[in-house]
């Protein structure tokens, strides 16, 4: 019998929980696609009986928000005495032919609706009917719950490494009691008292790293500040609620190849493929090109790679401008390479990260506010995130995983998301984006796989 004990939010997942507005989800999601197995498609019980085998590798799925009355203190997660998982898993069948485009569309209309916060922030949608055999899964939850490493720790629990593994057996589970209004107005004193002494304390203990951590926080805020505007681009909105998505592939062998043929790293190939797509997108609406950049958002992970089951954030944003203009793909990869070595050489996403720390001692309700105002600074043009992953085959209930499509979060006034997993030994792209601004999508789906046909012949040629 597992149960869990209240945990109180970071103040990094705190603040995905501030950013959230009527027209602005905060969630993530992941989308598979798997094959058929010998004996047929992957159905929907299949996957329910997985996920009721396995729910407590990861005990974050079974608890919900508790906020702290008078926003005295950050929410806690705490077990839900009321799961019912029948809640968070759905059954759909897509129109013929079950296609890129139906699963396209399908995808958008879900990430269009905001998860219930009463509830467990997750849900598990089954696309039945695909074309080829094929089943997709799409795991969506809250950003607060997890970032792109740790999404994908909770989405093994349906995964395996062999098509053969048994799925296991339930096991017992009783929720913990649910704390009480006087419990959390106590916690949440008791984190306010706690938070300034252990910040009295790191500074006694150490006070040579605590003035360093200070001047990296101030010259984080320097170097956020000293960006300036973003450059003008057609994804500055004020976006709606609805979504459009979109995906792209290619053989992840393709990305190592053109890697090693240039000297550059594998998040070098994908900046260069999107910044080539947004080529194609601009050129095909008249925009002007020459010497244009863009700035892209990447969140970073400052992850420590350890087995200590951590399941929140540990992401620090560092920004990055690429060419648009008209260039050769060698050419634009050249210069991506030269930008990314100048932001690793910063240190950004270091200074970043302290600088989002000082967050943890903030109030609530100063913190929100804070969140809110930087989240409306335009600071960059889109986000493109690449969530590294193991180059090992997978399996669902026995059918083989052929692709897992991420999506991120839009900004308040950035309309466009990019954000790509080599799972399956496919490197996939998923966009994301308003549906307003961003209706052809679909062409910069199609430029950055083109961009890769390029790419690869350069390195081939």
């Amino acid at each position: 019998m597992t149960t869990s004990v209240p945990e109180r939010l970071s103040s990094l997942d705190a603040s995905l929980l501030y950013l959230e507005r009527p027209a602005v989800h905060m969630h993530v999601a992941g989308l598979s696609v798997v094959d058929a197995r010998p004996d047929g498609p992957l159905l929907f019980d299949d996957v329910r009986r997985v996920l009721e085998a396995r729910i407590h590798l990861a005990p974050r799925l079974r608890q919900r928000l508790l906020h702290v009355p008078g926003s005295l203190g950050r929410p806690l997660w705490a077990d839900d005495d009321r799961f019912d998982l029948q809640f968070h898993l759905r059954r759909s069948a897509l129109p013929e032919p079950g296609g890129h485009d139906e699963l396209s569309d399908s995808v958008g209309r879900i990430l269009s609706r905001p998860l219930d916060r009463a509830k467990p922030l997750w849900e598990l949608y089954v696309f039945e009917g695909m074309e080829k055999g094929r089943t997709a899964v799409l795991l969506k939850l809250h950003h607060a719950m997890a970032d792109g490493i740790a999404g994908m720790a909770i989405g093994s629990v349906l995964f395996d490494l062999e098509p053969g593994t048994p799925r296991g057996e339930p096991e017992p589970w009783q929720p913990a009691r649910v704390p009480g209004r006087a419990d959390l107005l106590a916690g949440a004193l008791e984190q306010a008292l706690r938070d300034p002494i252990d910040a009295l304390r790191s500074v006694v203990d150490a006070p040579s790293r605590a003035v360093e951590t200070v001047a990296d926080a101030v010259a984080g805020a320097r170097a956020l500040a000293g960006m300036g505007r973003r450059p003008e681009d057609p994804f500055d909105v004020r976006i709606g609620p609805n979504r459009r998505f979109a995906m792209a592939e290619a053989p992840f062998g393709r990305l190592r190849e053109i890697r090693t043929a240039f000297g550059a790293t594998i998040n070098d190939v994908v900046l260069t493929a999107v910044a080539e797509g947004l080529h194609d997108l601009l050129r095909l609406r008249g925009e002007p090109l020459r010497g244009r950049e863009l700035r892209l958002m990447m969140p970073v992970s400052l992850r420590i790679t350890s087995a200590d089951g951590e399941d929140g954030n540990r992401v620090a944003p560092a920004f990055v401008d690429v060419p648009v203009g008209p260039m050769t793909p060698r050419g634009r990869l050249a210069r991506v390479r030269r930008a990314t070595a100048e932001l690793k050489n910063s240190g950004m996403a270091e200074r970043a990260d302290h600088l989002i720390a000082l967050g943890a001692y903030a109030p609530p309700a100063l913190h929100a506010a804070a969140a809110r105002f930087a989240s409306r600074g335009r600071w960059f043009n889109l986000v493109v995130s690449n969530v590294p992953a193991p180059q090992v085959p997978l399996y669902l209930a026995g059918a083989p995983l052929l692709a897992s499509y991420p999506s991120m979060p839009l900004g308040e006034n950035a309309a466009l998301s990019v954000a790509c997993t080599s799972l399956g030994g496919t490197m996939a792209f998923g966009l994301t984006a308003d549906w307003d601004a961003v209706p052809d999508l679909e062409v910069l789906s199609l430029g950055i796989e083109r961009a890769i046909d390029r790419l690869t012949d350069a390195a081939r040629g």
